[in-house]
């Protein structure tokens, strides 16, 4: 009888078990990251990143009805690069999860979704022993540096889970039909195509792995088509990422998110290829040798037991095109996210999913050396060898506790307290200019600007005037209505020394003794002066053109080229101007024998006009050249009445048509070029 019950008990049951078990082990080793740290984060839930907080921000907008928002009113935003984690951080906010609380939600999103990607691990593994399979779920969690970003708050828990199952869904494409569940090869491609679609919505980097994994499926493609099979695995990846990047176009005119605006060597003006080039060799290794050397063991030589197995996958006739695509993906990763200039910081986390790769990729082999060696040995050294590996792994785990432990703390100390001293002496309705778009606008629930434009703000450029330099950022500011100016800052005075010096009276400090995780040890809050701008672009009639040096989108409309990145460094000051008035000015550094160009958008019918640069004293002598020749600008003398004012060079030339180029050389000297008019 009781063997009767035994066999009429629900299948599902044993997976279930098994979960609820995988579930379990990640709940304890979540808790040793969370337990330590929560003592550091006094009351709130343990985050060793602001940026935890930007997918909280972009969360509750979008649980409050403001999809795609950073701060409700800002307007559209590409800073969330994880949607599909914004939504179901959102889930949580709708059914109680508010405030703090959103931390408690995104711990119980990360222990499940780990629990799911244990469970693909394993069965990826199959056919393997029971206790090998579980000793397989331990190795996932081995990895300090791993644990350390999958219980961080951030999207990388949920991108494992995912990643897990797209690498089942993978294995399937390639298995026989009765072990597809009855769906044919193409329906299994399309299954893949469909996680692939999830993977890119969670981190967009995903769609190299899209790329790879769509090729080991189309191997499998025998006398099918094997392109057909690449664009049912590709396409719905493919789809998803152009529907991102199509909406980012449309809501902000920009194409790339601004996250890859800050972030990628690309984006950098000031980079030669040269040093773009030898940053990204720098990248690799730094990850190779800080990471792969030292954090997959405190051994230096059990650290390769791991790489060891992912190889020994590709041995095995059965697990070939699955070892393959993990490091292959891997490889694509690593390849990929370097290019990523922020990509050795925040401990490594861009580099956690191919570390998640390289596991698979090791239990996989495990199972395969225990297949391979016979029914008894085999499993008993497979065993030892993954017993080995989580060992060798574990004594690094403590090291990353407590860099997890300070790291939240630093965040709880600076960025929350910061946040809770704005909420205290910001006005309503006024708003604060801030360089982390995280945490302060989270816990202050106040109105915010972010200056580095993850956050972004109406359609305005704030990222990329951020890789211009602090005179852009605030060239943008100026185009604000003074009401709109946010009247508070929050800023590192070492981030923005020009902004913080120039336009903020200090009102409080808040210094860290122990910085590990933030951009400085001390943060301020000011006041903010922005007396010093004009009101928005109310231009002289005699202008017929106008080119406001700094101001990326005057720039871009003039087709502003300037002589980067052996120059063109951008730069502000503030000056008396003809009346007396104090006024700010951005502009770019053109060093000697350099040049600057820009297309003329306006002209007259006047035979004549004056072309008239705004300069500082440090001017000797600049010339234009137009189509019709080369003209020397006069620099005006210094003002007898103020000791510091602008001054102007200028020159008679014909009228340049629209759309002819113009082009400044500093002839004598360098010159720093705040403003071109073009005047009757």
């Amino acid at each position: 009888m009781q063997r009767r019950q035994r066999k009429m008990r629900p299948a599902s049951t044993p997976k279930l078990r098994a979960f609820v078990a995988a579930m379990v082990l990640a709940a304890a080793v979540g808790a040793v990251f969370w337990v330590p740290a929560a003592a550091a984060s006094h009351g709130y839930f343990p985050a060793p990143l602001d940026d935890v907080y930007i997918h909280f921000d972009f969360a509750r907008s979008l649980a409050q009805g403001h999809p795609f928002e950073w701060v409700p009113g800002n307007g559209y935003s590409s800073g969330e690069t994880s949607p599909l984690y914004a939504v179901l951080l959102a889930l949580g906010w709708l059914v109680g999860f508010r405030g703090r609380l959103l931390g408690v939600w995104a711990a119980i999103v990360a222990v499940v979704a780990i629990a799911s990607f244990m469970r693909s691990a394993q069965t990826l593994a199959r056919p393997c022993p029971r206790w090998l399979a579980a000793g397989i779920a331990v190795l996932m969690l081995s990895v300090g540096i791993v644990d350390w970003s999958l219980f961080s708050g951030m999207e990388v828990a949920t991108f494992a889970a995912a990643l897990g199952q797209t690498l089942v869904a993978l294995v399937r494409t390639r298995a026989p039909i009765h072990a597809r569940g009855g769906l044919t090869r193409e329906a299994a491609q399309w299954h893949l195509g469909a996680w692939g679609a999830v993977l890119v919505l969670l981190r967009p980097e995903a769609g190299v792995l899209v790329g790879v994994f769509a090729i080991v499926a189309a191997r499998a493609a025998a006398r099918r088509s094997g392109l057909a099979a690449v664009l049912r695995v590709a396409l719905p990846g493919l789809v998803a990422t152009a529907l991102v990047l199509g909406a980012n176009r449309i809501a902000t005119g920009e194409t790339q998110s601004a996250g890859a605006q800050l972030k990628l060597l690309s984006s950098n003006p000031y980079l030669s290829d040269e040093g773009r080039a030898r940053a990204y060799v720098e990248n690799i290794l730094t990850f190779a040798f800080k990471v792969l050397r030292t954090e997959l063991s405190g051994v230096r030589w059990l650290g390769l037991v791991v790489p060891g197995l992912a190889l020994v996958s590709l041995a095995s006739r059965e697990r070939r095109a699955l070892g393959a695509a993990c490091l292959l993906g891997a490889l694509a990763w690593v390849l990929l996210v370097s290019f990523n200039n922020n990509s050795p910081f925040h401990n490594f986390r861009y580099y956690a999913p191919a570390l998640l790769l390289l596991l698979v990729a090791a239990g996989s082999g495990a199972a395969a050396v225990g297949t391979s060696l016979g029914r008894r040995a085999g499993p008993l050294v497979s065993g030892v060898l993954v017993a080995g590996a989580i060992l060798a792994a574990a004594t690094r785990v403590p090291a990353q506790v407590s860099h997890f432990t300070r790291a939240s703390g630093n965040i709880r100390d600076q960025q929350i307290e910061v946040a809770l001293r704005l909420a205290a002496v910001m006005e309503p309705g006024s708003s604060v200019l801030l360089g982390d778009a995280g945490a302060i606008p989270f816990v202050s629930e106040k109105r915010a600007l972010d200056a580095l434009g993850l956050g972004g703000y109406r359609r305005m450029p704030f990222a990329r005037a951020a890789v211009n330099g602090e005179a852009s950022t605030v060239e943008l500011i100026e185009r604000l209505a003074v009401e709109e100016r946010p009247r508070y800052l929050a800023l590192y005075p070492n981030w923005f020394g020009l902004i913080t010096s120039r336009f903020g009276f200090e009102l409080q400090r808040v210094t860290l003794t122990d910085n590990l995780i933030c951009a400085g040890p001390t943060k301020v809050i000011y006041r903010a002066d922005w007396s010093s701008l004009e009101s928005p672009h109310d231009a002289s009639p005699s202008v017929i053109d106008e080119l406001d040096v700094a101001d990326v989108i005057s720039e871009a409309e003039h087709a502003y080229v300037s002589p980067a990145p052996a120059g063109g460094w951008t730069t502000l000051d503030i000056l008396d101007d003809e009346a007396g008035a104090r006024r700010f000015d951005g502009g770019r550094i053109i060093p000697a024998g350099g040049t600057e160009t820009f297309v003329v958008r306006k002209s007259c019918e006047a035979r004549q006009v004056r072309i008239v640069v705004r300069v500082d004293d440090a001017t000797q002598g600049l010339r234009v050249r137009t189509s019709r020749g080369a003209v020397d600008l006069v620099v005006s003398p210094p003002s007898q009445e103020r000791a510091r004012s602008w001054r102007e060079a200028t020159a008679i030339i014909d009228t340049p048509a629209v759309g002819e180029t113009l082009v400044l050389e500093a002839s004598t000297g360098a010159y720093r070029d705040f403003h071109v008019w073009i005047r009757r």
